[in-house]
């Protein structure tokens, strides 16, 4: 972590609204040198190094929403991979940065960072603390995909909030709004809005147990022997919870070990591929490149320098 910068909320976020909405322009550019430019409205454009935007953390929340473009993100030790229409939801200390993903030579991130102050008080607003629990327990911060309609909608409320026109008390009231329906819609159960929704204590211990190499590598057998459920149950609570099925969890643990390996060793790819128990040399072909935007041996010369992290 000697190496994490930590950025604080006194030092970034508008102590009149107790919040901070950025839009950021990231062109990737050779070198090791990073520059910034900001212009009028707190808009940043950043010629960035191929090898990543600085590893940092923060005090404060932070919704990140992918406007064009796309990039990887590494998190916590992981990796997503972001295109436009993506939001994610940060939590205080995740340690994160960007990473070129070798499709689109330009991204475009809008950040809104506010405070713990208005973090805690969704739950009050909310009146259900539940959606902290689905929030915070995962090990990487949620995302989640946005049509181009919805993406576009929530582009334009958060730049018109960003206006210096807008009075600092109205414009905390409209950021307070913004972030219940954000909260509420991905984090509360529709079906039963203001109910017990949290995930289940037996899942939780599942997809903590399923993040092991040695059980994701045995695949969707290995996690129906450990959950000692049938597969119909264990199939609707990924879906109603998780948003995925279990085949989509256990293919993204596997993508992002082949990822770490691919970036972090020089282990061949065909015995990634099978220390990993992909199907097949071409399944992991397809979903790697479905997954991350380019074929496994791009993914290594691209990150070829990135060992240093």
């Amino acid at each position: 972590m000697s190496d994490v910068i930590r950025q604080r909320s006194e030092n970034w976020l508008d102590p009149a609204v107790s919040a901070r909405i950025s839009c950021h322009e990231m062109t990737w550019v050779g070198g090791r040198e990073s520059r910034s430019l900001r212009t009028g409205g707190d808009l940043y454009f950043h010629q960035t190094p191929r090898g990543g935007s600085a590893l940092h953390c923060h005090d404060f929340a932070e919704i990140v929403l992918v406007n064009s473009g796309g990039v990887v993100h590494r998190v916590n030790g992981d990796r997503q991979r972001l295109t436009a229409g993506n939001i994610v939801f940060m939590r205080p200390d995740d340690v994160h940065c960007f990473l070129p993903d070798g499709v689109f030579d330009k991204a475009e991130i809008v950040l809104l960072d506010f405070d713990l102050e208005l973090f805690l008080s969704l739950s009050v607003y909310l009146e259900n603390d539940a959606f902290l629990q689905q929030l915070t327990a995962p090990v990487l911060p949620p995302q989640f995909k946005l049509d181009p309609a919805a993406t576009g909608s929530l582009y334009s409320r958060l730049l018109k909030l960003n206006s210096p026109s807008m009075p600092p008390q109205l414009r905390k009231i409209k950021l307070k709004i913004l972030l219940g329906e954000l909260y509420s819609r991905f984090f509360i159960d529709e079906v039963n809005l203001l109910s017990e929704a949290q995930v289940p204590a037996w899942l939780e211990d599942l997809c903590a147990a399923m993040r092991r190499e040695e059980n994701f590598r045995e695949g969707v057998r290995r996690m129906q022997h450990l959950a000692c459920r049938t597969p119909g149950h264990l199939c609707k609570s990924f879906r109603k919870y998780l948003r995925r099925t279990p085949t989509e969890f256990l293919n993204e643990l596997r993508l992002n070990a082949a990822a770490r390996r691919l970036a972090d060793t020089r282990e061949d790819i065909l015995e990634i591929a099978a220390q990993l128990n992909f199907q097949s040399v071409s399944q992991f072909y397809h979903l790697f490149k479905s997954y991350y935007g380019m074929t496994p041996a791009a993914f290594r010369r691209l990150h070829a320098g990135e060992r240093k992290f």
